[in-house]
């Protein structure tokens, strides 16, 4: 069990920090409502109803660099949604492409990191089996200076794909309170009467194929055709998540010469890594439920992450031959 904490603290840290962060985020920031259901108004009212305490410890606390990119986000999605037929949907469709197309390039940084550690495996088994067994302090600290000569030489960071993981999140969360702001409504009393305002950026056609409403959820439909299709789209998101997984297991072909599983309890760590990934996905999919329109953004981003891990998978497996075959390490 420490073997298999330790090779995978990097990986586990990860996906505690997203099931930890997300529902803190996306809960917390409700606040009784008062900041996370508000719609957009302007942006300098924004800020001021943000910072003057009435969002509360929570939405002060973590909304600053989310409301910056959020609202120029939301102007983005409300442009081009009223730009067709002032459709939420077209509007949340292009936007998540191109906000996941704008962060391509920190996700390939992130490709190209895995790409270093992979030309720099059989270097450091034999680093790791120089060392094995050894656990006296001197060849700890030898044994550490190797790898960090290692690390020098093909210019690694160890901390380099977590850091690149978390730049994204801020990106993907604007994205995620756009989809949850845009349309919000308040009621303000006008002559005694209550009247219901929509906010700076609210797109009013929130159907699909002007049948299925976007603006509701599994839960809360009033009618059984937009409780089915809330369903439906969360459980194809959830398909989709377990395609990604599958595809993300395959080995690359240098992975094939190179394979790294003389690990005794590889299997053990495999499966309880597998658990923690499905207790997230069952997450998120029961938070697709909640929320149509959040889960047809998920749906759209998850499709078109498979494509952009494709891409990167024959991006790197095509660098990797260039650079065995130049014994040219970047």
């Amino acid at each position: 069990m420490s073997n298999f904490l330790k090779k995978n603290k990097f990986k586990i840290l990860f996906v505690a920090l997203i099931i930890i962060a997300v529902p803190t985020l996306t809960s917390c920031r409700f606040d009784g409502g008062s900041w996370y259901v508000k719609p957009y108004t302007t942006y300098s009212q924004d800020w001021i109803d943000l910072w003057n305490g009435g969002a509360g410890f929570f939405n002060t606390l973590f909304g600053w660099p989310i409301n910056l990119l959020s609202w120029p986000v939301a102007w983005i999605c409300s442009a081009i949604g009223k730009g067709m037929g002032n459709s939420f949907f077209w509007g949340i469709f292009f936007t998540t492409i191109i906000v996941r197309t704008l962060a391509w390039p920190i996700y390939s940084r992130q490709n190209g990191m895995s790409l270093k550690m992979q030309l720099m495996q059989p270097e450091m088994a034999k680093v790791q089996k120089k060392y094995e067994g050894k656990n006296d302090p001197r060849s700890k600290q030898m044994m550490q200076q190797e790898m960090t000569k290692l690390y020098k030489k093909y210019k690694v960071n160890p901390l380099g794909c977590m850091t690149t993981m978390f730049l994204q999140f801020p990106i993907f969360m604007a994205m995620y309170e756009v989809v949850q702001r845009i349309n919000a409504t308040k009621t303000v009393t006008v002559d005694n009467v209550g009247v219901v305002v929509s906010g700076e950026f609210a797109l009013a056609n929130t159907k699909l194929f002007n049948y299925f409403d976007l603006t509701t959820s599994f839960f809360d439909a009033t009618n059984i055709a937009d409780r089915m299709f809330g369903l439906g789209v969360a459980l194809l998101f959830g398909a989709v998540v377990f395609l990604q997984q599958k595809l993300g297991q395959r080995p690359m072909k240098y992975q094939k010469k190179y394979p790294n599983d003389k690990n005794k309890n590889k299997n053990q760590q495999q499966n309880q890594m597998k658990w923690m990934m499905i207790i997230m996905n069952v997450m998120f999919v029961f938070m697709s439920l909640r929320s149509t329109s959040l889960a047809i953004y998920w749906l759209i981003g998850g499709i078109y992450q498979i494509g952009q891990s494709q891409i990167g998978r024959m991006w790197n497996e095509r660098q990797y031959e260039k650079a065995k075959q130049k014994e040219n390490i970047f």
